[in-house]
């Protein structure tokens, strides 16, 4: 049988073009979309970039400028953040204290206790201290404890900062608050005070008055010193319980005040020339040192004399062998500062000066620096000091240049 050769012939191609156009049309629309929807979402990624960016920004700026101190650590208690306000406040600078354990900043206990807070923490997740606002005690660079408002929060969207604290410094508000309940105090003693002073004094004139009257007659029946020595023992006692019923009274009675811009270079000085004979007397040299800018400050210038006086009838009594009595006033920022210094005794840590009827003094009333103190506060100002056993003690009375005090305030 004869092989028949057939050839296979390709079916011709047929192409729709309408349809491959409307296909491609549909291609480039769809790529179209999606690059639209690229851009949409490229510009939305852009604009909460932007966002971040300001928010972050934002935040730092708030940081730098509020008046809080902020500091943030990382998970091993190495400070990250430092900002502006935690330098004055600690008197650190940031370069100084960064990388450095926060506990640097802690007065104690919390400083050894602070690695087993965070431990205990990380352990538990029991908050003691994070979210609260607690008051603490916190150091300064040149070791000064002050009393802080605290308050932690812990970060959990950055691994490099772990806890932050946002810090307060309540110094002057402890200040004013004790200050506030020690006028209270003495407010609540003067009124006792005042029926004190009103029931024993008038019998103790009485007495003063009968005792110099017994003494008188005394001299003309008989010439004992026995007898004239107990006399005159008794009259000193009831001197000695009227000058203390005086001071009680200052103390106790609402005293008026007339402030005028007075130039404290010259009323220290006529209070330490009239003096000086007294000082010359028990051996103790004065040295003074006035500002030569001093401005004038409000003051009422009888009962800051007194101040002026008693401070330094202090420092003398406490020189009993003599010494050197050093008086200073010069400017520190918006107020004035009177310093009066002794080379005396000093003053133990465990003594209280302030507190009415404590006293260092054989013959002292201690109330003389209460009164001193009440005086100092009407005008505005505060009464502090620094003593060394053995070396000396140092008052210091700071007057506010901007007191505007009323004529008759208490």
């Amino acid at each position: 049988m004869a092989r028949t050769s057939q050839k296979k012939t390709k079916a011709p191609l047929i192409v729709d073009i309408d349809a491959f156009q409307q296909q491609v049309i549909a291609l480039e629309e769809r790529l179209a979309a999606l690059r639209q929807e690229q851009e949409v979402l490229r510009h939305r990624e852009e604009q909460e970039r932007i966002d971040r960016q300001r928010v972050e920004d934002w935040m730092n700026s708030l940081i730098e400028t509020t008046q809080d101190a902020v500091v943030s650590i990382d998970r091993q208690s190495r400070i990250v953040l430092f900002n502006p306000a935690s330098e004055r406040v600690f008197g650190y600078t940031e370069a100084e204290v960064r990388g450095q354990k926060v506990t640097l900043l802690m007065a104690e206990p919390y400083a050894s206790e602070h690695d087993g807070y965070i431990e205990r923490y990380e352990h538990t997740h029991e908050p003691r201290a994070i979210g609260r606002i607690r008051m603490v005690t916190a150091r300064r660079k040149n070791g000064d404890l002050f009393p802080i408002e605290l308050s932690v929060t812990e970060v959990k969207t950055d691994e490099a900062v772990h806890y932050a604290a946002f810090i307060r410094d309540i110094s002057e508000k402890v200040r004013l608050q004790e200050q506030f309940i020690e006028r209270e105090r003495l407010a609540a003693i003067g009124t006792t005070a005042a029926k004190l002073v009103h029931e024993i004094g008038n019998p103790l004139n009485s007495m003063s008055v009968a005792v110099q009257l017994l003494e008188r007659r005394l001299r003309k029946l008989t010439g004992e010193e026995t007898v004239h020595l107990s006399v005159r023992a008794l009259r000193n006692q009831i001197a000695r319980l009227a000058h203390l019923l005086g001071e009680f009274r200052s103390l106790s009675r609402r005293q008026q005040f007339i402030f005028r811009p007075t130039n404290l270079r010259d009323l220290v000085y006529d209070v330490l020339t009239a003096e000086l004979p007294l000082y010359t007397e028990r051996r103790i040299a004065i040295e003074q040192y006035f500002a030569s800018d001093l401005p004038m400050v409000q003051v009422d210038q009888d009962k800051f004399k007194q101040v002026v006086l008693n401070l330094c009838k202090n420092a003398v009594e406490a020189m009993p062998e003599g010494g050197t009595l050093t008086v200073q006033v010069h400017n520190s920022g918006a107020q004035v500062q009177v310093e009066i210094a002794d080379t005396g005794t000093g003053i133990p840590d465990s003594v209280n000066i302030f507190e009415p009827f404590i006293t260092t003094k054989k013959e002292g009333t201690g109330l003389g620096l209460p009164i001193v103190r009440q005086i100092v506060d009407a005008h505005g100002g505060t009464l502090t000091y620094r003593s060394e056993p053995g070396k000396g003690t140092t008052f210091v009375v700071v007057l506010p240049l901007r007191f505007h005090g009323a004529v008759g305030s208490e």
